[in-house]
């Protein structure tokens, strides 16, 4: 009988490796677990109060009201994110530490000791049920607690603030050099190469760093200061305010009526010069960037789309069109060829990117300069609406089902961040050497209208703006 029993279990198929820690495969990196915000903060007085956003907001509320139209709020409510995660071998716990980082946003419990479930894989990690999960929080994204709440030396929570009054009714602990530092977490994660096809490429910090302006940090542009109670019945303080604007490309086509109270604008400045443009002698045009990182950052997908056109009545002569961004081959999963990035067209911070437009302005009557700033090719944007969705991902946001086959009209895919026309009187330029072109520029009122209208069109209308030879 013993004999039997040791052959059966010699039978028995032998259970699949288990993967290395996160600690063990990727070493020590912010991105890898969700923040370790308690759900609660102690109270001055004696108990807690709980760190949704709304309960932040009964006291904070011009903060609730700035974040409430950031791509942070928007983070768990994003069609191409939901799009992105829903590809094979997705690690869904991975995207879910940037986009829901807080601890009480996730159903289960992930630390760097925690397995990868497979060797040779990092779709998905052997997670405990987490006991303070709040699915009410998912929808909150990038909320109030992933940079104000901590956990205290006695395990309750504290919030963390740039400066202290004393009149909080929860513990407070001043400490302004984590909130500055906190956004490379996600936005600057380092040099971590996840798989050979998924690489960490967001360098956001390293880009400040090469820059002329390496004292500023992100927080000094992207959360400019204002006067105001830092809460309900305080005193007037410098306070920062909790905008984010970024390349102002909203996650709704309703986030547009917002870009002007957030105060965007662009981190571009377009010059035209006529007779220095290539073969033809027609336009040149200087791109300089304002910015302290590379226009565009982040995402790798971004371009910046600079059309120089001519036109007669209203109806295009001629065209040059030029893409600026990156170019990447992703690499093949398959095969195991790695992921890299095969050309950086990006302007770098404080650089100047002249481009000699080659169109031909003869018969024209009109030169016109446009600059979007593209989130999405037309591409991509097709896949993205044909994606299906599978449940696990709708318990995250059930209307997302519904929602992503609408995505042509319902997701923002570029903004107009500059737009300048230039009559030809008597059908000719200037010629060269004459200096600088005075074109009339478009106010950000108007580009915002203009981006508003295109989110409006059908894709295969879109198409011509989201494409670049």
């Amino acid at each position: 009988m013993a004999w039997v029993l040791l052959l059966a279990a010699s039978c028995r198929p032998a259970a699949p490796a288990l993967g290395p820690t996160l600690r063990e495969r990727f070493g020590e990196h912010d991105f890898l677990t969700p923040r370790d915000a308690p759900p609660t903060v102690a109270v001055v007085a004696g108990g807690t109060i709980d760190t949704r956003a709304a309960t932040c907001g009964a006291c904070h509320a011009d903060h609730q009201h700035e974040w409430g139209a950031t791509t942070h709020a928007a983070a768990m409510r994003d069609l191409q994110f939901f799009g992105e995660l829903a590809k094979p071998d997705q690690p869904v716990w991975l995207c879910l530490n940037c986009h829901a980082p807080t601890a009480p946003q996730r159903a289960e419990t992930v630390t760097l000791d925690t397995h990868l479930a497979a060797v040779d894989s990092i779709a998905s990690v052997i997670a405990s049920p987490n006991p303070d999960y709040d699915p009410a929080r998912v929808a909150e994204g990038v909320t109030c607690a992933t940079c104000h709440v901590r956990r205290d030396g006695d395990g309750q929570g504290v919030v963390i603030g740039p400066r202290g009054s004393g009149r909080a009714p929860h513990r407070v602990r001043v400490d302004p050099d984590a909130l500055r530092g906190i956004c490379v977490s996600c936005h600057s994660p380092g040099d971590v190469v996840l798989t050979p096809t998924f690489p960490c490429w967001f360098k956001t910090a390293e880009e400040l760093a090469s820059g002329p302006d390496t004292a500023r940090s992100c927080v000094e542009c992207h959360m400019p200061e204002a006067t105001r109670p830092a809460a309900a019945g305080g005193p007037d303080l410098t306070l920062r305010r909790h905008v984010w604007v970024g390349g102002g490309i909203p996650k709704t086509v309703e986030g547009y009526g917002l870009l002007m109270e957030r105060g965007w604008s662009s981190g571009l400045t377009v010059a035209v010069r006529a007779g220095e443009g290539g073969d033809r002698g027609t336009v040149s045009v200087a791109l300089t960037n304002t910015a302290g990182h590379s226009l565009p950052t982040g995402d790798p997908e971004r371009f910046l789309r600079v059309e120089a056109r001519f036109e007669r009545a209203g109806a295009t002569v001629s065209r040059d069109v030029l893409r600026v961004g990156q170019t990447w081959d992703w690499g093949d999963s398959a095969t195991g060829r790695p992921a890299r990035r095969t050309e950086d067209a990006r302007i770098g911070p404080g650089a100047t990117l002249t481009w000699p437009a080659n169109a031909d302005p003869s018969g024209a009557d009109t030169l016109v300069v446009e600059v979007l700033s593209v989130r999405l090719t037309v591409e991509n944007a097709r896949a993205l609406a044909a994606t299906k969705l599978p449940p696990s991902l709708l318990t995250l946001w059930p209307e997302a089902e519904a929602e992503l086959p609408e995505l042509a009209t319902r997701y923002p895919m570029a903004t107009w961040v500059y737009r300048g026309t230039y009559p030809l009187p008597g059908g000719a330029l200037p010629p060269a050497g004459g200096g600088e072109l005075a074109l009339e520029a478009e106010s950000q009122a108007a580009l915002i209208a203009r981006s508003v209208t295109f989110a409006a069109l059908p894709l295969e209308l879109k198409a011509p703006a989201l494409s670049t030879p």
